[in-house]
């Protein structure tokens, strides 16, 4: 197990927070593990510490710190009304482009829907090309020799 969880673990176990399953095998680690003793054995250490030196503050603290506090008033900010006409501005703007952009999708969508319609065409043009092609008869090539060119080297 790695000493981050270990030590993790050791911190709850000081902050009460181990049941007692997490506890046995928090000690189970500290019997393994001499690095994790030692931070068990300095938090230990730290934690009686802090006990020997806590010191209990008298009740008249809290009053004294209380009195000295200053009461002030709330400050009330008045609102202008151009703050009202820039968030009618804005919802206005708001509506406009969702307008526009329902807009803008329909028009897409026609364009996909010609596109869709083009490609069908040359689709079904191109089968029939197909079929008018494959109708043809074969054709057939003869040649005869007529006039044959004889060609003799003079030397």
């Amino acid at each position: 197990m790695n000493t981050e969880k270990t030590k993790e673990i050791i911190n709850q176990y000081f902050d009460n927070e181990l049941n007692k399953s997490e506890e046995v095998f928090l000690f189970t680690q500290l019997s393994q593990n001499e690095e994790a003793r030692n931070y068990f054995k300095e938090m230990n250490l730290l934690k009686s510490v802090i006990e020997e030196t806590g010191k209990d503050f008298p009740q008249k603290l809290d009053e004294k710190i209380l009195s000295k506090l200053k009461v002030e008033k709330p400050i009330i900010i008045e609102k202008k009304p151009t703050v009202k006409i820039f968030n009618y501005l804005s919802y206005a703007f708001a509506i406009l482009l969702l307008a526009l952009s329902i807009f803008f999708y329909n028009e897409s969508m026609q364009y996909r829907n010609k596109l869709e319609l083009t490609y069908q065409q040359v689709y079904q043009q191109n089968q029939m090309i197909q079929v008018l092609f494959n109708s043809l008869p074969q054709a057939e090539v003869r040649s005869r020799m007529e006039n044959a060119i004889v060609v003799t080297p003079k030397m």
